[in-house]
């Protein structure tokens, strides 16, 4: 057990008098338990050296930390997975102050200031019987006395679970209105995103029909910004990028067969429309070759450098 925090149910307090600041599960297989913070640092998370560790498959091994700082606790998230939150908002790093819920993973934890005063002793004083041998009226009443007692304390062990009860409902009320409150939160910032993702996927197919290949692939790289690792923008993106180079590679291959056979003004055509799927990256090998080729072709019919309307439509200002 870690020398940094100590566990106890939620209910229970440390023995020893002083101001305490705890951690107490409200959700998952640690639910109920209090995480009171001795260290200055503690570590959350899944690992089997964490200082409070969950079972929690949203969390990270070392997900979370948190540092008093100051004499404040600071929460910092350890670069996990799926973040850290605080409040109902997402942050790297936070202060926290009493009554605040952190969520780490799928665990939520409800961060609290306890005070534990000093306990105090009576000592009964002994006094000297009246009589070696006790009367019979001490004797009865010593004896109601106990039943008395027996009574009572029977009565504050009911009372005690019935609070302890009452509370456990409590935790689990907050705890279930937080988690529903999050997931109705994401599920509208989902719809929000899908509905934007779809606007973008539109764009990008209506050019990607019209065989302007770049300014699709400027969409679906738009989409996986605001999604990254977003799967369908990332396989309209590759089929794209796919579907021209084969339509690059297939007017090589015409150009090719055509100027073989003395076809130049034909080869001239597939050229030209090679530059105009590149027009975008002048730099692009494959642009730059079939400049070069209708440059040569052009000088094989007898025509000026130049002269070929596709060349012309690229240059600058024109």
């Amino acid at each position: 057990m870690s020398k940094n925090v100590l566990v106890l149910k939620h209910f229970e307090s440390p023995k020893e008098a002083g101001t305490y600041y705890r951690l107490v599960c409200l959700t998952g297989t640690n639910k109920g338990e209090a995480y009171i913070l001795l260290g200055n640092r503690i570590v959350i998370g899944r690992s089997e050296k964490a200082d409070i560790r969950i079972n929690d498959n949203k969390a990270s091994r070392e997900h979370a930390e948190i540092v008093k700082v100051e004499g404040k606790w600071v929460v910092t998230d350890l670069g996990s997975q799926n973040g850290i939150v605080v409040n109902d908002k997402k942050v790297v790093q936070a202060h926290l102050k009493e009554t605040d819920k952190l969520i780490v993973g799928q665990s939520v934890f409800k961060f609290v200031k306890i005070e534990v005063g000093q306990t105090k002793v009576i000592k009964e004083e002994k006094t000297e019987a009246s009589s070696n041998k006790p009367s019979l009226p001490i004797i009865v009443l010593g004896s109601l006395l106990v039943i008395f007692l027996i009574m009572s304390g029977s009565e504050n062990n009911d009372e005690s679970t019935r609070r302890q009860a009452k509370e456990n409902n409590s935790y689990q009320d907050v705890s279930n209105d937080y988690m529903n409150a999050i997931r109705k939160r994401q599920a509208n910032e989902d719809k929000v995103l899908k509905e934007k993702l779809n606007v973008i996927y539109q764009r990008g197919l209506r050019e990607y029909r019209e065989g302007n290949y770049f300014r699709a692939i400027h969409e679906f790289n738009l989409a996986l910004i605001i999604a990254p690792g977003d799967s369908q923008a990332e396989y309209y993106l590759r089929k794209t990028k796919e579907d021209l180079d084969s339509a690059i590679e297939n007017y090589l291959a015409t150009a090719d067969r055509d100027e073989n056979s003395l076809k130049y003004n034909s080869a001239i055509v597939s050229y030209c429309a090679i530059i105009r799927l590149l027009y975008t990256v002048p730099d692009d090998p494959r642009h730059k070759n079939a400049i070069k080729q209708i440059n040569e072709l052009e000088s094989k019919l007898g025509m000026e450098q130049g002269e070929t309307y596709c060349i012309k439509k690229q240059q600058p200002n024109q």
